[in-house]
């Protein structure tokens, strides 16, 4: 008998609340200047979490993995009130491009990595090329990585605050736009970056520590000024403590060998 009335019960709340939807995720408001983005929400997320909010709320950080994992976007979900959910997601922004051997990645600012060739990047919006020279790792320095196959977006090991504070340095020498390529090695247990200019295939051996580099502006633009005049696959070495060495690439001294 008691077993009949809570049954009885329970039909009388489920079908109370498949009239008046009150477990509904009704209130949900995805926002994406990206249709393409939004579809990505839509098919990662399972019937049940669309149909009832409370088991949304308990699966929305799988579902935001999910999304994360299989394409280059950002999801954030946020709660409004009891059963409000405001979704923002759109496309990851290529803040480098970055070749760790033989593959060409696009990094987002936060370290987000994913290959450069993926056909998503043709699709979504606003994903193009950065305008920041390109960064080509040695193998000194491991790809990016993910947990399996599977995940698309990678997280890249190198630090991303100091490939800023690189580019803060090439702002400061006023090179931002003369530089065509980065190379990055390591000596010595030391970075070392090998900056490619423009401007006859020129290039400046410099340590990595950026905060070094606005002390070398007034010798350095005054070589660089004269480029012209030294002709093509110049080398200027500034990896010594007293001099800055300017030499032809043919001589083939070993990186970063100046002490």
């Amino acid at each position: 008998m008691v077993l009949s009335l809570f049954a009885l019960l329970l039909g009388s709340i489920w079908g109370c609340e498949s009239y008046f939807l009150w477990l509904s995720t009704k209130s949900m408001r995805v926002e994406s200047l990206d249709p393409v983005a939004e579809l990505f929400f839509w098919e990662c997320i399972d019937p049940d979490a669309l149909r009832y909010w409370p088991v949304f709320f308990t699966e929305r950080g799988e579902i935001r993995s999910r999304i994360e994992r299989i394409s280059p976007l950002k999801c954030t979900i946020s709660r409004r009130g009891v059963a409000g959910t405001d979704i923002s997601i759109e496309p990851l922004v290529p803040w480098i491009m970055a070749k760790w051997g033989d593959k060409e990645y696009f990094v987002a600012r936060d370290g987000s990595a994913w290959d450069r060739s993926l056909q998503l990047n043709s699709v979504l919006k606003g994903i193009k090329p950065p305008a920041n020279p390109p960064f080509i790792f040695t193998d000194d320095f491991p790809p990016p990585f993910a947990e399996d196959d599977s995940v698309v977006v990678k997280r890249a090991v190198f630090s991303m605050d100091t490939i800023d504070e690189w580019l803060r340095g090439l702002s400061a020498l006023g090179w931002g736009l003369q530089v065509e390529k980065i190379f990055v090695a390591r000596r010595e247990g030391r970075e070392l970056v090998r900056l490619v200019l423009n401007r006859g295939a020129s290039h400046i051996l410099i340590w990595g520590e950026a905060g070094g580099w606005r002390g070398l502006k007034p010798a350095l633009s005054q070589i660089v000024e004269q480029l012209h005049f030294l002709g093509d696959d110049i080398i200027i070495d500034t990896t010594y403590t007293d001099r800055i060495i300017v030499r032809s690439a043919e001589r083939g001294d070993q990186e970063g060998s100046g002490k």
